[in-house]
């Protein structure tokens, strides 16, 4: 099958450890599939002014949610990309502050606009355990369901308690690069 040379794919990484295991792992997914003809963009969540969600529920009365900040243009971003690859390290069995943040402000969004996107996920960790990802994943699995997205892959890397670690395994490497690759021979 030949590769669908079209797709743009957003990077969005949920660690605020800059150059660590998680956004290796995002861009090591993006630069594969950018080897296959993919264009890619990456934001850093961290470096973003994101406000909590209020529960004021404004966004159901007038569309558009009442706090002005970065989400706007990551939104933006969002919605041209086909494939989103979704990267938080597990913190207490849960994605980071910042991933749980980005998560909750979809609640405003037209969330008609999010059908159809891909979306792979990474998730490093200092435990040795796959299963201390397990609520992280259901929760972006079930979101996906929710929303009518496509949960493609989860890349989970345990055992990774320093930073940068993930460049020791190149096995975990090989998944990333692996699901970077397979995910341009989807339509």
């Amino acid at each position: 099958m030949m590769p669908y040379k079209d797709k743009h794919i957003l990077g969005i990484v949920g660690s605020p450890r800059r150059g660590g295991n998680t956004e290796t792992l995002v861009d090591t997914i993006l630069a594969s599939a950018v080897e296959q003809g993919a264009t890619s963009e990456k934001v850093i969540l961290n470096d973003l002014e994101i406000a909590p969600c209020q529960a004021c529920n404004g966004c159901q009365r007038t569309g558009s949610c009442v706090q002005k900040d970065d989400m706007e243009k990551l939104l933006i971003l969002m919605k041209k990309s086909d494939v989103w690859v979704l990267g938080t390290p597990i913190y207490w069995w849960g994605p980071t502050a910042q991933f749980k943040l980005f998560l909750d402000r979809w609640y405003g969004i037209d969330q008609r606009s999010f059908q159809g996107k891909e979306v792979i996920v990474a998730i490093p960790m200092g435990g040795g355990d796959e299963h201390y990802a397990r609520h992280i994943i259901g929760m972006l699995r079930d979101i996906c369901n929710y929303l009518g997205m496509k949960y493609v892959e989860t890349i989970v890397a345990p055992g990774m308690n320093g930073r940068g670690s993930v460049r020791e395994s190149s096995r975990t490497l090989e998944l990333a690069r692996a699901a970077g690759m397979r995910i341009m021979n989807t339509c």
